[in-house]
């Protein structure tokens, strides 16, 4: 059969009536029901919630079964004398009642399992309704008037009517199914729904519909994001769920990965700067002080309401951000408020951020019904908790603190973050107004109750790290740490047993653990722990390659000792000089195979002959010559330029001071470091009573008074023995004193007759 020159597809339809079939039904379990709740009252407790009269094939069913439930509501047993009292009532003219109530409690048997009865009813019925929809859509798809979107609508709504239909078997099951039903409604007009006008009224309607309050359905919704708890796992199932038992980081110890992060400032103290200089560095893959990037060009999200478009734009000038930086990898969006929450999943699909910006919190919930010290004032930052998980990106919500310096608001602000930082002013006697103080206050990822110095620049809106604060500082430990960073930062992706570092730097054994350990608690360094071998630590980097193009892996950075000629002058290299990546061959470095040993497990000492066999040179190429002094290894050579060097750099020596003089100590001077051996210039002078912060070629150190002397740039102070002096600072600040006795200790005063024995500095005096 043919319409036109087409064939009529008639063999792919069958349009045989199916009239002569009796519908779905189970007649069995119907009277099995009845009868039981007419035997047993509070059977019918077990099935009421799920079980409706218009699931019943039979009408006289159906009629029992509703005045069952009446009689329930009102609290009433649902015996056979009173259900028939009930019926009869209702329906004088009809006689058999009676009798039908009658045969049914014989048929009765047993109430144990109605549940699974109630079950099946309830499935013949959805059968029954499925008919029925389909013979409606049947009939539809032959009514030509009826608009094609209409028809799509009306097709959806009638079949999601049938197929959502509740089916548990138990009570307990029928409400668990009710409460996943209505919490997918709420999760999809949450996430989805980018119009809040929109949103508000899809609230409405499902209140309506299921005769609840949109206060209780936010509530719920609430309740959702903070009550999520996973089944009893085994072992494998956890290590699934845990992925890498290393902590990841985009910036080591500041940043980590997939989690929340609560920055908390006063006004005016810099908080969204500090951002802007934060994401820089991971842009490029840089360091922050001590704090380094485990990869480049990530991608980065700022939803901006605090500042305007045009503050935006200069800030992220001044700081550096290129054309091409914001072009590839910033998005912004202003006017953002977690009523948009669909927008921000949907720029976490397209964009795929790595670390995404809320400036501010109080921006964001701006429209929120909710004050700062309600609990449900923090639900955006819960919402977000789960987005990090599940597109494994890093949040920083910026937020204010109060007058006591802590976070503004409801406690479950704090507790819904993983990480809470706090951006102060430094308000001690020496600072200066651009002094800064940031506290890691929590921390789910490293150390808590760290704080860091930070000097802010109103000039180009940018901020200096100026080192840890700390209340005595120990130039030796310092100094292990910052060669360990410097050599885990030249050698990327390489893991090292304590032993072996202690080997190669020639620190002892203790001292190597401990300042391993007090890294790898700060988060600044990665550490595998693994039961029944040697932790392996290492700094990892996460473009592809296990050593990026700016550690290439035949061209890594050796931190070792310049030779000297035998009859030259002993000398030091300059901290700030960096060698290029030399070329490492079995030639330039031999191994003394005779005397190197495994010192734990892990450290792989190759023969000569498979330093030949690799490719890629491991960790082994690198030679280290041990410094006499077990506490202060040579100095290392900074890597905080990236890419390709430009060809080899000069080796530039230096010679230490042979003068005992004190230096007068000013910023911006030059001095010589004794720990360092090399010449630092003081940027601050972070503790007029023991610290200064200095750098050392692109380095920024802490270092003691006692650890600096002069060089010939060093600015020289005229004090000589019995001269009178005001004292400048501790407690003994603006009291006249004699100098007794000046040495390398420092010098000593007579004050009101005693002396004291704490020895002074020059710039801690003041001449009269």
């Amino acid at each position: 059969m043919t319409q036109g020159i087409y064939p009529f597809p008639s063999e792919q339809l069958d349009f045989r009536a199916t009239n002569d079939r009796l519908p779905p039904c189970n007649i069995d379990a119907e009277v099995a029901i009845i009868g039981g709740i007419l035997v047993d009252s509070n059977a019918i407790y077990r099935v009421k919630d799920r079980l409706k009269p218009e699931h019943f094939f039979i009408r006289t069913h159906a009629l029992i079964y509703q005045e069952c439930l009446r009689l329930c509501k009102q609290e009433q047993p649902t015996d056979l004398l009173t259900v028939e009292s009930k019926i009869r009532d209702k329906y004088p003219n009809k006689k058999e009642w009676r009798s039908t109530l009658a045969k049914l409690v014989d048929a009765a048997e047993s109430t144990v399992n109605i549940d699974a009865l109630a079950a099946l009813v309830i499935q013949k019925a959805v059968r029954r309704d499925l008919i029925k929809v389909f013979d409606e859509l049947y009939k539809l798809g032959y009514d030509t008037e009826t608009e094609f979107d209409e028809l799509r609508t009306i097709t959806q709504d009638k079949i999601r009517s049938v197929i959502e239909h509740p089916v548990a078997p138990t009570r307990e099951e029928y409400q668990q199914w009710k409460h996943d039903r209505l919490l997918d409604e709420l999760t999809t007009i949450y996430t989805t729904c980018t119009q809040p006008s929109l949103k508000l009224l899809k609230l409405k309607d499902l209140a309506n519909e299921h005769h609840l309050s949109i206060n209780f359905l936010e509530l719920l919704y609430l309740k959702s994001l903070t009550a999520q708890c996973t089944k009893l796992l085994t072992y494998k199932e956890l290590k699934e769920l845990a992925g890498s038992t290393v902590r990841e980081w985009l910036l080591n110890g500041l940043v980590p990965k997939a989690t929340t992060i609560l920055l908390a400032a006063d006004g005016g103290i810099g908080k969204t700067k500090l951002t802007y200089g934060i994401g820089k560095v991971i842009i490029q893959g840089t360091q922050f002080g001590k704090f380094t990037a485990t990869g480049e060009k990530r991608k980065i999200l700022y939803y901006q309401g605090d500042e305007s478009p045009g503050d935006m734009v200069q800030a992220l000038e001044s700081l550096g951000y290129s054309e091409d930086d914001i072009d590839k990898h910033v998005r912004v969006r202003f006017g953002w408020s977690a009523e948009n929450m669909p927008v921000l999943i949907q720029d976490l699909k397209e964009f795929q951020p790595d670390f995404v910006v809320i400036d501010s919190l109080s921006t964001a919930n701006k429209y929120s019904v909710y004050q700062e010290s309600q609990m449900e004032y923090a639900r955006p930052i819960l919402e977000m908790t789960g987005l990090a998980i599940q597109y494994n990106t890093t949040f920083l919500i910026i937020h204010h603190t109060n007058r006591e310096g802590g976070v503004r608001g409801t406690t479950a602000i704090r507790n819904a973050v993983s990480e809470v930082w706090t951006l102060a002013k430094d308000n001690s006697q020496s600072a200066t107004p651009y002094d800064r103080l940031l506290t890691i206050d929590k921390s789910r990822s490293r150390s808590s109750g760290k704080k860091y110095r930070l000097m802010f620049s109103p000039e180009d809106l940018s901020f200096t790290f100026l080192g840890e604060d700390v209340d005595q500082f120990v130039a030796s430990e310092q100094s292990a740490k910052d060669a360990l960073l410097d050599f885990f930062k030249a050698n990327r992706n390489i893991k090292f047993t304590s032993k072996e570092l202690s080997h190669r730097l020639g620190y002892s054994d203790g001292h190597t653990r401990s300042s391993l350990s007090a890294l790898s608690a700060d988060g600044l360094i990665s550490a595998e722990r693994r039961p029944g071998h040697a932790t392996n630590y290492y700094l990892a980097w996460e473009n592809g390659d296990d050593h990026p193009d700016d550690h290439p892996s035949n061209r890594l950075e050796i931190l070792a000792r310049t030779e000297i000629e035998a009859d030259s002058t002993p000398c030091i290299i300059e901290n700030s000089i960096t060698l290029d990546h030399p070329t490492i061959t079995p030639d330039d470095h031999p191994i003394d195979l005779d005397t190197a040993s495994d010192t734990a497990e892990g450290d792989r000492l190759s023969t000569e002959k498979s330093l030949l066999e690799k490719v890629e040179p491991e960790k082994n190429n690198l030679n280290f010559s041990p410094s006499a002094d077990h506490l202060r290894p040579e100095p290392s050579p900074d890597n905080n330029s990236r890419g390709d060097r430009g060809g080899d750099r000069e080796v530039i020596v230096q010679s230490p001071p042979t003068t005992d003089e004190l230096p007068l100590i000013e910023e911006k001077a030059i001095y010589w470091s004794k720990s360092l051996g090399c010449k630092v210039e003081i940027f601050n002078i972070v503790d007029a009573l023991g610290t200064v912060g200095a750098k050392a070629g692109k380095r920024w150190v802490t270092l003691n008074f006692a650890d600096l002397r002069p060089c010939e740039e060093s600015p020289k102070h005229n004090f000589s023995v019995t001269d009178q002096v005001v004292i400048l600072c501790g407690k003994h600040q603006d009291k006249l004193a004699v100098i007794s006795s000046i040495g390398s200790a420092g010098i000593f005063l007579n004050c009101e007759r005693k002396l004291i024995k704490k020895a002074f500095f020059p710039h801690q005096l003041a001449k009269m």
